[in-house]
């Protein structure tokens, strides 16, 4: 008994440290674009469907079919495969978290011509070491006509005997392209961090592109007679400084209490995707911005990126469980990158 108290200690002690390292890390991603573009050209994947593209098998190439950077190896086991866990992110992740990427996808499905994209393999799926507990990224990532980058990150701990931690997140993130969708069209973006069932962190966000860094009459409209009903919460959450200059009026930052409040978190991310994506087919069809409105709105998701990458929080927690080599490649080819310059 003596034996099983002690290591349910340890167990809590390991949940109480990292969600608080966790707490953190949302909300440096929270919202966050957290853009792509991969250190080459992106590459066209022709995945019919979106949910095939999420679930296919992870991809294990031989060791010299790539060169990981040093705390990546720790995941190569003999016979040249990779995986400490060789669990799939999404298979572990609990209830809240589960049906908040099952609302997300079903809504980018019936609302986007998606065509994913290709993601270096150690991208895609990333292995590293926490307090000795494992931790599992897993990221998907598609492009359509008005969005640059569609970006859906999963990732779960482990702990040595390869069960579930219990400390899960999610992150997703739209990127409008500047020259097909101008300043007026914001970027969606959510996160939830969930500890052993218990969402500690939740966040949905329109960030406004333009100059003023407020919504367009469109989007607010939108928002307030699609949303406005389910953005009450018992235990609203204070925005981080660095949060004050990128997330809009409309932002709900929240700690939800209990199954009701987590339900109606998922279903206000899925009504905040599904009226963004309708409000930015209304805004782009036929439209062609000036070039002062491209120049306007590359620059918001400059200024966006530039937010972002001041806050070390991220940094530091990745380090910690990648290197300083993985992390500054993660951070800048599916972190915060800036759109291309424009021509």
């Amino acid at each position: 008994d003596d034996a099983g108290g002690g290591e349910q200690a340890h167990s809590y002690e390991f949940s109480r440290r990292m969600a608080a390292r966790l707490a953190l890390l949302v909300l440096a991603l929270a919202a966050s674009a957290d853009g792509f573009a991969a250190p080459g050209p992106l590459t066209w994947s022709r995945a019919p469907a979106l949910r095939s593209s999420l679930s296919r098998p992870v991809y294990t190439a031989p060791l010299t079919d790539r060169v990981p950077p040093p705390m990546m190896r720790v995941g190569m086991m003999a016979g040249n495969k990779v995986s400490l866990t060789k669990k799939n992110v999404r298979e572990n992740v609990g209830e809240v978290v589960s049906s908040l990427v099952s609302t997300l996808e079903k809504v980018l499905e019936e609302e986007l011509d998606l065509q994913p994209l290709d993601l270096p393999v150690d991208l895609e799926r990333a292995e590293g070491v926490v307090d000795g507990s494992k931790c599992v990224i897993e990221n998907s990532v598609w492009q359509t006509d008005s969005f640059r980058k569609v970006h859906i990150e999963l990732a779960t701990f482990f702990n040595n005997a390869g069960e579930s931690a219990g400390l899960d997140i999610l992150h997703c993130v739209l990127f409008p392209r500047p020259e097909a969708a101008g300043p007026e069209v914001p970027m969606f973006g959510c996160d939830v961090v969930c500890v052993r069932g218990t969402v500690t962190a939740a966040i949905v966000d329109l960030s406004p592109m333009t100059r003023e860094k407020r919504l367009s009459a469109q989007w607010a409209d939108a928002f307030d007679e699609g949303c406005g009903g389910l953005t009450e919460f018992q235990e609203p959450r204070e925005i981080p400084e660095f949060g004050t200059h990128i997330f809009g009026d409309r932002c709900v930052f929240v700690r939800p209490q209990g199954a009701g409040e987590c339900q109606q978190f998922v279903k206000l991310c899925g009504e905040v995707l599904k009226m963004h994506c309708r409000e930015t087919a209304r805004r782009t069809k036929g439209y062609t911005p000036s070039r002062e409105e491209v120049e306007e709105a590359h620059q918001g998701q400059v200024h966006y990126c530039e937010k972002q990458s001041e806050n070390d929080k991220t940094r530091k927690i990745l380090e910690g469980s990648f290197g300083v080599e993985w992390t500054d490649r993660y951070m800048s080819t599916l972190l915060f990158d800036k759109p291309e310059a424009l021509a």
